[in-house]
Formats: C-alpha cells, structure tokens, sequence
C-alpha cells in the first residue's frame, strides 16, 4: 500500500514538474520525452526502495540511456529523411557513355538543342552540331555540359550595334573573336582525362545510307503507313509546297502496288499528301508516356516536329475550293526541316560518300537519293519480271513470226504490235547478253593459256639439280 502511494506521489511530481514544449514539436521528440518521464519515475522508486532497505547509493545502478540514445537516432534518422526529400537532387540527363561512332546517341545530344528558349542559333563554327560531336549536351538557358565528365559552360554571344559604323564594325569583331574562343573551348573545356577532349564524331555520322534499296522502301513504307493513321489531320495535296523536281505521279507509278495496299481498309488507293511527306523523312510521332500523337509528325533524324493541324486548310467546298483557309500558307516538307538534316542538307548527306566515278554526282540531299532508290529498284522488277515472261514470248515465237516487219494499213497508218516488240527486244538483249559472256570466257581462256604458257617457260629455263636429272633420266629410260 505504501509502495502503491509512493510511486502515485512521484507519478504526480513528474506530471507538475516544468516541461519545455512548443506546437512545432515533432512527433520523435514527443515519443521520447513521453519514453524519458517514464523512465525517470520508475528510476525515483527504485532509489526509494533501496533506501527504505538499507542499501546504500553509491551500489544504485545509473541510468540506462540506451532507450534515450535510441530515440535520439530515431529522431535523426527522421530529420536526414526529411532534408533528403526536400533537397533538389541534381539531374543528369543523357547516358554518360564515350560512343563516338554511335549515332543515336548523337541524336539524342542534337535534340536536347532544339527548344528555341534554350538555345538560339549560333555561327556554323558553334553551332548545336559540333558541340553535340563533341559530348556537350544543352543543359539550360544557352548552357551545355559534358554528359561524360559534367563540366558546365556558358555559350553567350552578344552582339550589339551602334549608330555608327565603327561601332557595328567593332561589335562584329568582338562576335569573330568570341566564335574563334567557343570553336577552341568545344575541346579544351573537356576534363584533362575527359575522352571526348580526345577524339568526337566523325562528320559522316548524320548521313543517311541508301545503300540497300529494299531497306530504303520499306523504311519509306513504314513512314507511309504511320502517315496514313493520321489521315483526318494530313494536309491536303494542294496545301503542300513542294520542289519542282519532285514528280509525285512517277514515284507513284515506280513504286509496286503492294506499296499502298492498306490491310485495314483493303484498298490500295495512294495517299499522296502522306506518300510526299514520307518521301522528305517526316513519320508519326510518338510519345514515349502517351503514345502515338495523332496530329504532329516528326523527323528522327533532326527532331523536328510539325503540328499537321497548322496547314491543312480547314474547309473546302465540293469543287476543292478553299472555304476557309489554314492557320499557315502552305507547308514545304524540305523547309521544315532543322539546317543540318541530311534530308535538307546536301553537304551534310554528301559527306564521308566515296564515289566511284568522277562523273557520279553526289552532291544530292536525302530525299533526292530516295528518289534514285526507287527508281533503281522499279527498273530491277521490271527487268524480273520480263525475264519471268520470257517462256511464254518463247512460245509464241514458235506460234508466230515476231521477226516479221509490220505491214501497214492501206491509209497509210502504222499498226502498233506491243506485244511483238517486247518480245523481240527480249530476244535481242538476251542475246547480246549471251554473246557478251561467251566473248568474256573466250578472253578467260586466252589469259589462262598465256599464264600456263609462262609457267612453262619459267619451268624450262630453271637449272637442273641432282633430283630434276634424275627424274629426266628415269623418264627417258622409261
């Protein structure tokens, strides 16, 4: 009864005694001077029992501050939490790899450049091209990095014009000075140890191969076919702009038919808008968190993105007038592309091609070399395709007399015979083919025997040894 009353007597000191609080007290904090009051109750009634039994103090054991230690830890294990989630973490974007010959990681860098607020234009010296080459990547308001060894620059150059000459003259000079400075640090800014100080991308890199024309169609057919989904926003034909020497009705007639056939809708009607665009490099765009986006296109060779919205004419009567016109004029498929695409850029699609003859010009940008593509690949088929005819031309030849002159009409009009001229012209390449490989394998043999007649002689001529005149010996013997 009197232990009961005791502890109860230092329950109630603990709870009048003076404690520091504020409203801002964490929870950590609460739990642990909760946890210390109690503590220190239950220590006083240890000490009032050990003197009522006669023990002396100095015996009493100390207090334990392994639950106040724990608590303490617990508290600033909270607190570094907290700072941790509401310190901003330094982002850093892009992969931090050395691929000097890997092109989509070029890609990657070019498309960081491409916000106008980030980025403006600068002199072909500093351009986004060669700082992209070397590593650099936008990181800001005209800022790059190393996405290798993280170091940071400012790329500022400002111009400004006076009333006078001389000071236009001067601001000029300063913005010559500042380019050749730039075009320096592109390598020098480098870490000492950074490998892109060492060695960037080669120029070439951009430049689009159409080496296999099969892989150039079907690249173009898949930009067709993503075109195609978007039809409700693709612009109309007249709403397009484009070059002179783009003939869309002959691409149309050399691509084979298959090429259009739509397997949603089973027709294979050509969507010319969606084939032109194609034709300059320009597909769907898709998002990598919502997906397709049904009314933008986009060029992955220099990111750039067209909203299709923008040109299409908005209503057109029955006659194909335009009722109520586009936002935008007109829109020009190879203006809209970034500078240095190689669908736009002659030169940067030019470099690093070796030609094979002086007379081969190859000064052409993508989408002209497309052109020749396709052209070469419907000049292929149509040869197959004769020969796979040639069995039936060979057996109306013995029906008939295709080598027989046409007679004409008695008005004087020439009778056209299709069929007889394609077959005599097969006939004659046929053998003109056949009467070129028999004249090489005439020229294969002459080499063959001049070469085994040389061998004979260096043979002959050699002087004989012990084993040669033996062997001549045993032969005549023989």
């Amino acid at each position: 009864m009197n232990s009961t009353k005791r502890k109860f007597n230092a329950l109630l000191q603990g709870l009048s005694s003076p404690r520091a609080s504020t409203d801002q007290e964490s929870p950590a904090t609460m739990f642990g001077n909760r946890a210390a009051s109690t503590k220190a109750v239950d220590y006083e009634a240890l000490l009032q029992k050990r003197r009522r039994l006669g023990f002396p103090e100095s015996t009493a054991p100390r207090l334990d501050n392994t639950v106040s230690s724990g608590l303490t830890s617990l508290a600033t294990s909270i607190r570094r939490t907290v700072s941790d989630a509401t310190t901003p973490k330094v982002r850093r974007d892009g992969s931090a790899r050395y691929s000097p010959g890997d092109r989509e990681e070029l890609l990657k860098r070019l498309a960081t450049f491409q916000e106008i607020t980030d980025w403006t234009p600068k002199p072909d010296r500093v351009n986004e091209v060669e700082w992209a080459k070397r590593g650099w990547a936008c990181q800001g308001k005209e800022r790059v990095r190393c996405l290798l060894c993280h170091k940071e620059l400012v790329v500022k150059l400002k111009k400004e014009a006076g009333d006078k000459e001389t000071d236009a003259l001067t601001a000029a000079e300063v913005e010559a000075a500042l380019v050749d400075k730039y075009a320096e640090l592109i390598v020098s800014a480098h870490q000492s140890d950074c490998l892109w100080k060492r060695r960037g991308c080669d120029d070439s890199l951009l430049r689009l191969s159409f080496m296999s024309s099969k892989a150039a169609i079907e690249a173009l057919k898949q930009r067709y076919v993503e075109l195609c989904a978007r039809e409700p926003f693709i612009p109309y034909e007249f709403n397009l702009h484009l070059p002179e020497d783009m003939a869309l009705d002959e691409v149309v007639d050399q691509l084979s038919p298959d090429f259009f056939t739509n397997e949603k809708s089973g027709t294979n009607t050509p969507n010319r808008p969606a084939l032109a665009l194609a034709l300059f490099g320009w597909q769907g765009l898709t998002n990598t968190r919502i997906g397709a986006v049904a009314n933008t296109a986009s060029c992955h060779t220099c990111q750039r993105r067209l909203g299709l919205w923008m040109f299409k004419s908005k209503e057109v009567d029955e006659n194909g007038k335009i009722v109520v016109p586009a936002p935008m004029d007109y829109l020009d498929p190879e203006r809209e592309h970034r500078f240095f695409c190689p669908w736009k850029n002659a030169t940067a699609q030019s470099r690093g091609h070796v030609t094979h003859s002086s007379s081969e010009s190859v000064d052409m940008p993508a989408w002209k070399m497309l052109l020749q593509s396709i052209k070469n690949e419907s000049d292929l088929r149509r040869v197959y395709e004769g020969r796979a005819r040639s069995p039936s031309k060979l057996a109306a030849k013995g029906a008939s007399t295709p080598h027989k002159t046409p007679t004409r009409p008695a008005g004087g009009g020439h009778t056209p015979q299709i069929s007889v001229d394609l077959s005599v012209d097969g006939e004659e390449d046929e053998a003109a083919r056949d009467a070129k490989d028999k004249e090489r394998w005439a020229k294969l043999r002459k080499v063959k025997s001049l070469l085994d007649n040389k061998l004979r002689r260096s043979v002959s001529s050699r002087p004989d040894t012990t084993a040669s005149i033996k062997s001549n010996r045993s032969i005549k013997g023989g």
